[in-house]
C-alpha cells in the first residue's frame, strides 16, 4: 500500500511541478497513464537487477570473509600436527647417520682412486686448452676478414648485367670508377688501365671469375700493386657509391681481398702450431682412456654402496617433507590472512553496508525509478526539486530509503569516468542523462540544441559499427533495417516536432516471436531483431513541444547545457590555451585514475572470485595463494597510485581555479547570445560557433607574464569580440538589449544585483492605491513643478518594494522638491546628477531602476549609460556593417546568411564585395527562390563547390518548403569539407522566420543589412546610388533637381515617420528602395515630358500610387497625401522656400552632385520631431515608444521574466494571490435586466429606445466578461493553493499577475484597452459603475464613451434615435459635434437631440478652452483631456463645417486595427470635426487624433 501511495504521489508532483515548469520556463511536458505505467514497469525491472546485483556481490564478500575464517581454523590445527610430528623426525635422523657413516668409509677409498684419474684428465683438459687456443685465435683471424669477403660476395650477386653496362659504357669513366676497375685489373693479373678494364668487363664470365677468386693464393706483387689503392681515402664504398653503385660492388670486393689476403698471412705459423698440439693431444687421450677404464670398475662398485644409502634417506625426507609442507602450510596461512587482512575490515563494512542497502532498496529504486521515467525532460534545479520531494514523501510514508540520488543509486563511478572520456560532460546533470539514455526501458529523444549528446553518443558507439540517419534521408529504413538486423546503434539526427509513423513498431519494441526467431515488422518487412540494436533520437531544437503520442513512446532528456556544466567545459578550453601541461596532465589522470579503478575492480573480483570457486584445503593451492599475493601486491600500488593521484588532482584543480574567472564570463555571454532566439528566430548561434570563437580569443589576446593582468584582458577580449561578432547579425533595436543583456547578467553572475532587484526592473512600477494613499503629493510638488500623480505615485512604490534602498526617498524629495524637480522634468535624467547622498548610495543598476520608476521614457539613454559605467563605452555603439569582416572570417563550408529587414537590399554590396575578390560576372550566380528554383539552386550550388564560384540565394523564407534541402546540401559541405573548393562561398538572404533551418542558422555567419536611419543617412544614401551622369541628364536641370531632392526628403520622411508609433503612421509600411525609384522616375518623366510641371497629377500618382498603393489605412492615405503637399508645389521652385521652421531643410540651389551630397552632409544627425511636422511632445512619444519596445523584449529574452528556472518564486505566489483575492472581493454580479430603471429600455410604438438596444448589447458583453473573470479567478486561486492541476490557461494568467498584463482570457473576453492590469481593473470597475447607474438610474444627462465595449454602436443609436424622432432615413446622417467648454460633472441634464460625451483625450494637439479651438500641445503634455462634447447628428449633405479639423476618434493609442469593409480599421470609431483657426494640412502632419482611453 505505501508503495502504490508513494507512486500515486510521485506522479502529482510532476504534475504539478510540469505546470510550473511551462510557467517559469515556457517548456512543454506531459504526464500521462503511460507514464504511471512506465513507472511502475522501471520500478519492477530495476529493484530485480539492483537486488540480484547487491545480493551476489554481498555473497562474495561473505564467501570472502568465510574463507579467511577457514584459514584462521587451518592454522591452529597445523600448528598442533608440527608439534606431534618433532620426536618422529628426531629417530629418523639418527638411524640416516649411522648408515651414512658406514656407506663414507667405503666411499672414501673409491674416492682415492677416482683422485688418481682426475689428475690425468685435468692434465689432458690442459692440452686440450691450449690446442682451442690456438684453434680459435687462428678462427678469429679469419672471422675479422670473412664479414668483409661475404659481404662483398653480397654485392657482386646485386651486379647484374644492365650494371656492368652502364659501367662499360663509360668512354671517359669518372675517375673513382676508373681508379677502382684498375685495382680490379691489377688483382687479376691485367694491365691496369681503363681499355683492359673494359675487356674484362665484357667477359660474360667476370662477375664468376671474382666469385671464384682464389683468395687463398694471392700473388704477393698483387698485394704490393694495391696498397695505394687501399690507403686512398677516396677508394671507399660510400665515396664510390656516389658515382657508380656498380663500381662501389667491386670496390667492396677489391678491399675484402686485401683484407682476407693480409689475414691469411698472418696465421700461417699458427696453423703449425696448431698441427703440433694437436698431435700431443691425441697421446695424452690414448693413456686417459686406460684409467678410466679402471676407475670405472671401482665406481661400480661405489654405486651399489649408495643406492643402499637412498633408500634409507628417503625415509628421513618423507618425514622432512611432511613437516615442510605443514610450514608452508603456516607461511601460505600466514600470506593469506597478512595479504587479505586489509580487505578483512574493508569486506566486512562493504558487505554491510550492501546488507543495508537491501534493506533501503525498496525506496531507492521506487525513487530512481521515476527518476528515470519522469525527470528526463526537466533541467537540473526542477529534477532536484522533484527528488527533493518525493524524498520527503518517501519518508513520511516510512519506506526505507538512503539519502538518494540518482548517481549514488545506479551509477557506477568507473563507467561515468569512460563517459566523460567519449565527452559527457562531468557535470551530475550530464551524467544523470546519461544514466537516462542507457538505462531508460524506452528509447532516448534528446533535446540536444548544443550537439554534445550527439558528440558523445558518436564517440561512445564509434568502435560498435554507429549508423547515423536523418528523416530527410531517403533511404533511412534501409539503414534503420540493417541496424535492427545486425545489431548496430542506429542514431537519429536532428528530427522536428514530428516523427515518421514508420518508426512506431521500433519506438514501442513491437517485436514478435516467428519460428523461433525474434521479428519486428518495419514497414511492410518482418526484419530479424537482434538485442545488440540500440536507437537513439537528437533534434537541435531549443525548446521542441512533443505532443503526448510522442512522449508516451520516448525517454524525453533534456541536454541543454547548464551554467555550470558549460564554465566547466570553457574552463578546460581556458586550461588547455593558457597551461596546456596542466591539462595534459589532468587528462592524463583521468584516463589513470579510470584504468587504475577499473583494474582495481577487477582485482577485487578477481579475488573474491578466486576464494568463492577455491575447492579443497585453500593452503594446498600455492597458485591461487601466490595469485592473491600479486593481486594484491598490485592493488597496493595501485592504492598508492590513486591516492597520488588524487592529490595531484586536487593540486592540479586548485591551480586550475584560478582561471574559473574567464570561463565563468564566457559561459554568461554564451547564455546571453542563446536566449537572443527569443526574441528573433534568426539569432540562432551554435554551441560550437561559440566554443571555437571562445578559443580564437584566448589563442590571439596578446599575452601578460602577470596572471591577474592577463585575466582581466581575456574577460575583456573576449566579451569584446563575442559583442562584435554576434553584433553583426542582430538588428539595430536588438543591439542594446545585447550590451545590456551582458553587463547585467555579469552583474547578477557577481551578485552585484539580485535577483529582486532584477525583477522589479522586469516589473516595473505597479501602483498600489492604498500604499499610495498613506503618502499623497506633497501639493508644491504638483503645483510648482509640474510633477503628476502618476510620477508620485512611481516614487512611493518604488520605496514600499524595495525599503532596505530606497527607503527614505519620499521624504527626501518632499524636503529637496526643487533639487528632485530637474530628475523629474529634464530632458537627461539619466546623466543628472542626483540630489543628496543618492549619487552616491545607489549603484549603477539601482540608479537604472530609478530612472525606470521616474521616467520610463528615458530608460533606453538610461541602459545605454549603464552599460558605459558596466562594461564600458565600447558596447554602447553598434559595430558598423562590415561583410568585407564577415567574409574574412567565413569558410567555404559556412554559408554567409543575410538577415533582411524591410526595404533593405544586399546586393550592390555583395557585388561590390565579389567584384574585390574577382568573383564578378560569372563568378557571382545570383538565383532568386521562388517555385521551381529549387532543384536550379541546387545544381548551381553543386557546380560552384567544384569551380570556387559563389552562389547568391535570395529570399530563401519564400522557399519554406525546399529548405529541407537547403539544409542537407550544408550539412554535406560540412561533412565533406575536402569536396569543396576553398573559394567557394555560399550567401543566403532572408526575412526573418520561423522555417529557416535552425542547423544552418547555427553554422552560418549571421549578417544583417538594414536602411539607413535618420533623414541625413536616408538622403546620404540616395543620392550616394545616383552616379553624376544621371544626375546631370535632364534637359531641366534646375526643375529636376529640385524635384528629385524633395521627392528623396518625402521618402526620407515618410520613413523615419514610423519611428513615431501612432502619431507618425497608424500601421507602419514597409516602403522600399523600388518605391523611391519609380518615384524619381514618373518625377522624371513628367518634367521631360511636359512644358509646365503639373502639381496636381505628380502629387496624386506619387503620394496616392506610387507610396499609397502600400497605404491600407484611409487616415494614412489622407496623411500621406497632406505631406507629400508640402514638397510638390510651386514654391518648391522659390529659394527661401524652407522644408521646416527652424529653415535647416530646404531644396538646395541646383548644383552638381557633389554640391547635393556636401550639402546633406551638413544636415543634422538627430532629426527634431518639427522636421516631420509633428510637435515636439513626439519625441517623447517616441522615447516611450522605445522604451516599451525595448522593455518588452527583455522580459522577452529574461524567459518571459521566469526566475530562470530556480524554482517558483514564493514572494510571487503570494503577489499573485493577494491580486486574485483582491479582484475576487471587488468582482460585481452580472447585470440584472430586470432591475432596470423604467426609462432605460422604454417603449417607443413597440421599439424599444435604441440607446436601450445599444445598453442591452453592451451589458450581454460586460456579462461575459465578469463570467469569465469570476471563473479563471477562482481556478487561479485553486491552482496556487494546489488543489487543482495549474493548467496552460491558468499559467499564462499567473505570469500575467506577476507582470501586470492583462491576461489573454480576459482580453478575449474583454474589449481593446492597453493598460496595465491594476489600471485595467479600476478601468474596469468604473466602466461596470457607469453601466450599473446608466441600467437603474435611467439614460444619463452624459456618457463616458470610453466605457463602452463598441463605442460605434452608441453613435448608430443616437443617429437612429434622431431619425426616429424627425422621420429622417438614418443612412442620410453623419455625426457632427459641438465642443463644450464644461466636465461631466458639470453636466446635469442631457441636451434636447443628440447626447453628451466626455472621457476623451487629444494626442498631438490639444483644446483650448478658453478660445475654443484647438491649439498645439503643452510641453511634456501628451495628451490632453477633452471637455464634454455634443454630439449632433446632421444630415450629411447640408453639414459643411469651416474652420475645423476633421478629427479621427480612436479607441487605444495604437490606432491600427483589423481594416473593415468601410476602409476604416476596427479601432476607429468617428471622425469629428473639432474647431482650428490652423489649416487641416496642420493637424493631419501633426497626427492629431481623439483617442477614447490612455495607456496609464
Amino acid at each position: 500500500d505505501s508503495l502504490s501511495n508513494m507512486c500515486n504521489k510521485m506522479h502529482r508532483v510532476v504534475e504539478q511541478e510540469t505546470a510550473n515548469y511551462f510557467t517559469e520556463l515556457k517548456r512543454f511536458n506531459y504526464t500521462t497513464p503511460t507514464s504511471y505505467l512506465e513507472l511502475v514497469k522501471l520500478y519492477v525491472d530495476i529493484w530485480k537487477k539492483q537486488q540480484e546485483k547487491i545480493s551476489s556481490n554481498e555473497r562474495r564478500y561473505r564467501i570472502g570473509l568465510d574463507k579467511l575464517r577457514e584459514t584462521e581454523e587451518i592454522v591452529a590445527k597445523l600448528e598442533g600436527q608440527l608439534t606431534e610430528m618433532q620426536p618422529v623426525l628426531a629417530k629418523a635422523a639418527v638411524d640416516t647417520a649411522t648408515l651414512l657413516q658406514q656407506v663414507t668409509a667405503d666411499q672414501k677409498d673409491a674416492d682415492a682412486q677416482a683422485a688418481v684419474v682426475e689428475v690425468d684428465v685435468a692434465e689432458a683438459n690442459k692440452v686440450a686448452a691450449s690446442v682451442k687456443i690456438i684453434k680459435d685465435d687462428c678462427q678469429a683471424d679469419l672471422d675479422e676478414a670473412m664479414p668483409a669477403y661475404e659481404s662483398a660476395v653480397k654485392a657482386l650477386a646485386t651486379l647484374d648485367k644492365k650494371s656492368v653496362q652502364e659501367m662499360k659504357a663509360f668512354n671517359n669513366p669518372p675517375e673513382m670508377v676508373k681508379f677502382t676497375l684498375e685495382a680490379v685489373c691489377i688483382l687479376l693479373d691485367v694491365k691496369p688501365d681503363w681499355g683492359e678494364a673494359k675487356k674484362l668487363l665484357s667477359q660474360m664470365d667476370f662477375m664468376d671469375i671474382l666469385k671464384n677468386y682464389d683468395k687463398d693464393n694471392i700473388n704477393p706483387k698483387f698485394i704490393k700493386k694495391l696498397d695505394k689503392y687501399y690507403k686512398d681515402p677516396r677508394f671507399l664504398p660510400d665515396e664510390i657509391k656516389k658515382q657508380s653503385s656498380a663500381a662501389m660492388c667491386l670496390c667492396m670486393w677489391v678491399r675484402a681481398m686485401v683484407v682476407y689476403d693480409k689475414v691469411a698471412k698472418s696465421i700461417e705459423p699458427k696453423k703449425a702450431a696448431l698441427k703440433e698440439a694437436e698431435d700431443s693431444l691425441a697421446e695424452t687421450l690414448s693413456q686417459l682412456s686406460k684409467k678410466k677404464k679402471a676407475l670405472q670398475e671401482v665406481l661400480d662398485r661405489v654405486a651399489g654402496l649408495q643406492r643402499t644409502l637412498k633408500n634409507t634417506e628417503q625415509k628421513k625426507a618423507d618425514l622432512e617433507a611432511q613437516a615442510v609442507r605443514a610450514q608452508k602450510q603456516l607461511e601460505r596461512a600466514g600470506q593469506l590472512i597478512g595479504g587479505l587482512g586489509g580487505e578483512k575490515i574493508r569486506w566486512m563494512e562493504s558487505a554491510s553496508a550492501l546488507g543495508k542497502s537491501l534493506v533501503n532498496l525498496v525506496g531507492d529504486m521506487c525513487l530512481a525509478a521515476g527518476c528515470l521515467a519522469y525527470l528526463g525532460p526537466f533541467t537540473s534545479q526542477f529534477r532536484r526539486k522533484i527528488v527533493k520531494q518525493w524524498l520527503h514523501i518517501c519518508q513520511n510514508l516510512k519506506i526505507p530509503c538512503s539519502d538518494f540520488t540518482l548517481l549514488n543509486a545506479l551509477a557506477v563511478p568507473v563507467v561515468l569516468r569512460s563517459w566523460q572520456i567519449d565527452g559527457l560532460p562531468a557535470d551530475d546533470f550530464s551524467c544523470e542523462n546519461g544514466l537516462l539514455t542507457t538505462m531508460g526501458r524506452r528509447w532516448p529523444l534528446m533535446i540536444d540544441p548544443q550537439g554534445q549528446a550527439n558528440r558523445w553518443l558518436r564517440n561512445m558507439y564509434a568502435s560498435k559499427n554507429l549508423q547515423i540517419i536523418k528523416l530527410t534521408e531517403k533511404d533511412f529504413l534501409r539503414t534503420l533495417e540493417n541496424g535492427i538486423r545486425y545489431g548496430a546503434p542506429v542514431l537519429l539526427e536532428n528530427i522536428g516536432q514530428e516523427l515518421d509513423p514508420s518508426l512506431e513498431p521500433v519506438l514501442l519494441k513491437q517485436v514478435f516471436k516467428r519460428s523461433g526467431q525474434m521479428l519486428l515488422r518495419l514497414g511492410d518487412t518482418d526484419v530479424p531483431y537482434s538485442d545488440e540494436f540500440k536507437f537513439m533520437i537528437t533534434t537541435k531544437l531549443a525548446n521542441p513541444h512533443y505532443m503526448p503520442e510522442i512522449c508516451i513512446k520516448v525517454t524525453v532528456i533534456n541536454f541543454t547545457v547548464t551554467m555550470k556544466g558549460l564554465e566547466d567545459q570553457l574552463l578546460v578550453d581556458v586550461i588547455k590555451n593558457e597551461r596546456p601541461d596542466l591539462e595534459e596532465r589532468k587528462d592524463a589522470l583521468v584516463v589513470s585514475i579510470a584504468a587504475d579503478s577499473r583494474q582495481l575492480l577487477e582485482i577485487e573480483e578477481q579475488i573474491l572470485s578466486m576464494l568463492a570457486n577455491a575447492s579443497g584445503n585453500i593452503l594446498d593451492d600455492e597458485e591461487l595463494i601466490n595469485a592473491l599475493g600479486r593481486s594484491k601486491k598490485t592493488s597496493a600500488a595501485i592504492n598508492i597510485r590513486l591516492n597520488e593521484a588524487e592529490t595531484t588532482t586536487q593540486e592540479i584543480n586548485s591551480t586550475r581555479e584560478g582561471y574559473r574567472v574567464v570561463a565563468t564570463r564566457g559561459s554568461v555571454i554564451y547564455f546571453v547570445v542563446a536566449n537572443l532566439a527569443l526574441v528573433d528566430p534568426m539569432y540562432q548561434y551554435s554551441l560550437q560557433y561559440y566554443k571555437k570563437l571562445f578559443v580564437q580569443r584566448l589563442q590571439k589576446t596578446e599575452k601578460k607574464e602577470v596572471l591577474k593582468e592577463r585575466l582581466d584582458l581575456l574577460i575583456t577580449d573576449v566579451t569584446r569580440s563575442v559583442f562584435m561578432n554576434v553584433c553583426r547579425g542582430l538588428f539595430e533595436k536588438d543591439k542594446l538589449l545585447y550590451a545590456f543583456s551582458i553587463a547585467v547578467n555579469i552583474n547578477i553572475a557577481s551578485a552585484i544585483v539580485s535577483d529582486k532587484e532584477w525583477q522589479l526592473f522586469l516589473v516595473g512600477p505597479v501602483i498600489d492605491a492604498s500604499v499610495v494613499e498613506k503618502k499623497p503629493i506633497p501639493s508644491a510638488l504638483s503645483a510648482s513643478y509640474g510633477v503628476s500623480d502618476k510620477s508620485w505615485g512611481y516614487v512611493v512604490m518604488l520605496e514600499h518594494e524595495f525599503g532596505s534602498i530606497f527607503g527614505g526617498l519620499c521624504e527626501d524629495i518632499k524636503l529637496k522638491a526643487s533639487s528632485w524637480a530637474s530628475i523629474f522634468n529634464s530632458d537627461t535624467p539619466h546623466t543628472d546628477k542626483l540630489p543628496g547622498k543618492w549619487e552616491m548610495n545607489l549603484n549603477a543598476f539601482q540608479r537604472l531602476l530609478l530612472i525606470r520608476f521616474l521616467r520610463e521614457e528615458k530608460i533606453v539613454f538610461a541602459i545605454r549609460r549603464y552599460v558605459d559605467d558596466t562594461i564600458g563605452q565600447y558596447f554602447t555603439e553598434s559595430p558598423p556593417f562590415d561583410l568585407e569582416g564577415a567574409y574574412s572570417d567565413s569558410v567555404c563550408t559556412s554559408p554567409l546568411i543575410f538577415i533582411l529587414s524591410p526595404g533593405a537590399d544586399p546586393t550592390d554590396y555583395l557585388l561590390q564585395l565579389a567584384e574585390s575578390k574577382g568573383k564578378e560576372g560569372s563568378g557571382l550566380r545570383i538565383i532568386s527562390l521562388g517555385q521551381g528554383q529549387g532543384p536550379i539552386a541546387e545544381r548551381a550550388i553543386e557546380m560552384a563547390q567544384k569551380t570556387g564560384d559563389w552562389v547568391c540565394l535570395q529570399n530563401c523564407h519564400l522557399a519554406v518548403s525546399w529548405l529541407a534541402k537547403l539544409e542537407l546540401t550544408v550539412e554535406k559541405m560540412q561533412n565533406e569539407p575536402d569536396t569543396v573548393n576553398s573559394t567557394f562561398r555560399l550567401w543566403l538572404t532572408s526575412m526573418p522566420s520561423q522555417n529557416f533551418p535552425v542547423p544552418v542558422l547555427q553554422n552560418g555567419i549571421k549578417v544583417t543589412n538594414e536602411p539607413p536611419k535618420g533623414l541625413r543617412a536616408n538622403l546620404t544614401r540616395t543620392f550616394q546610388d545616383i552616379s553624376p551622369e544621371e544626375y546631370e541628364s535632364s534637359t531641366k536641370s534646375p526643375i529636376y533637381k529640385k524635384l528629385s531632392f524633395a521627392t528623396a526628403f518625402f521618402n526620407a520622411l515618410i520613413l523615419e515617420r514610423r519611428k513615431f508609433g501612432a502619431v507618425g503612421w497608424n500601421i507602419p509600411y514597409d516602403w522600399m528602395n523600388s518605391d523611391l525609384k519609380a518615384a524619381m522616375t514618373q518625377v522624371r518623366m513628367y518634367v521631360e515630358e511636359q512644358a509646365l510641371i503639373p502639381w496636381e497629377t505628380l502629387n496624386v500618382s506619387v503620394s496616392d500610387i506610387t507610396y499609397g498603393g502600400r497605404v491600407t489605412d484611409i487616415w494614412d492615405k489622407r496623411s500621406i497625401s497632406s505631406i507629400l503637399r508640402k514638397y510638390f508645389n510651386p514654391s518648391l521652385m522659390e529659394e527661401d522656400y524652407k522644408f521646416s521652421e527652424d529653415g535647416l531643410y530646404f531644396a538646395p540651389p541646383p548644383g552638381d552632385l557633389n554640391a547635393m551630397r556636401e550639402y546633406i552632409r551638413q544636415l543634422p544627425i538627430e532629426d527634431r520631431p518639427e522636421v516631420f511636422g509633428l510637435h515636439p511632445n513626439a519625441s517623447i512619444t517616441f522615447q516611450q515608444k522605445e522604451s516599451r519596445s525595448l522593455i518588452a523584449t527583455i522580459v522577452t529574452c529574461s524567459g518571459g521574466g521566469s526566475s530562470g528556472g530556480k524554482g517558483p518564486d514564493p514572494a510571487n505566489d503570494a503577489k499573485v494571490m493577494e491580486i486574485a483575492v483582491k479582484m475576487s472581493e471587488r468582482m460585481p454580479k452580472v447585470y440584472d435586466l430586470r432591475a432596470a430603471h423604467p426609462e432605460t429600455f422604454k417603449k417607443v410604438g413597440d421599439a424599444v429606445i435604441s440607446l436601450g438596444v445599444f445598453l442591452t448589447q453592451e451589458l450581454i458583453r460586460f456579462n461575459g466578461l465578469i463570467e469569465v473573470m469570476v471563473a479563471t479567478l477562482v481556478q487561479l486561486r485553486r491552482a496556487i493553493k494546489g488543489e487543482v492541476v495549474m493548467s496552460g490557461e491558468l499559467e499564462v494568467m499567473y505570469n500575467c499577475f506577476v507582470f501586470q498584463k492583462v491576461p489573454p482570457a480576459w482580453e478575449e473576453a474583454g474589449y481593446p484597452c492597453l493598460k496595465p492590469l491594476a489600471s485595467w481593473v479600476e478601468d474596469f470597475l468604473g466602466r461596470i459603475d457607469f453601466m450599473h447607474k446608466w441600467l437603474v438610474m435611467g439614460p444619463r444627462p452624459s456618457y463616458w464613451l470610453s466605457g463602452f465595449f463598441f463605442p460605434q454602436g452608441f453613435m448608430t443609436a443616437v443617429k437612429q434615435t434622431y431619425s426616429r424622432d424627425f422621420k429622417i432615413a438614418v443612412d442620410t446622417l453623419r455625426i457632427g459635434c459641438d465642443l463644450t467648454d464644461k466636465d461631466a460633472k458639470d453636466i446635469t441634464h442631457g441636451p434636447v437631440t443628440g447626447a453628451y460625451i466626455y472621457g476623451l483625450y487629444m494626442e498631438g494637439g490639444r483644446f483650448d478652452r478658453d478660445k475654443m479651438r484647438m491649439e498645439d500641445s503643452l510641453p511634456r503634455q501628451l495628451l490632453d483631456i477633452m471637455p464634454c462634447i455634443w454630439l449632433k447628428p446632421v444630415i450629411a449633405a447640408d453639414y459643411k463645417p469651416i474652420s475645423v479639423y476633421d478629427c479621427p476618434l480612436y479607441k487605444t493609442s495604437i490606432r491600427a486595427g483589423t481594416l473593415s469593409t468601410t476602409g476604416h480599421s476596427t479601432n476607429f470609431v468617428v471622425a469629428l470635426p473639432v474647431p482650428s483657426l490652423r489649416s487641416q494640412d496642420h493637424w493631419i502632419r501633426r497626427g492629431c487624433a481623439m483617442l477614447c482611453m490612455n495607456d496609464e
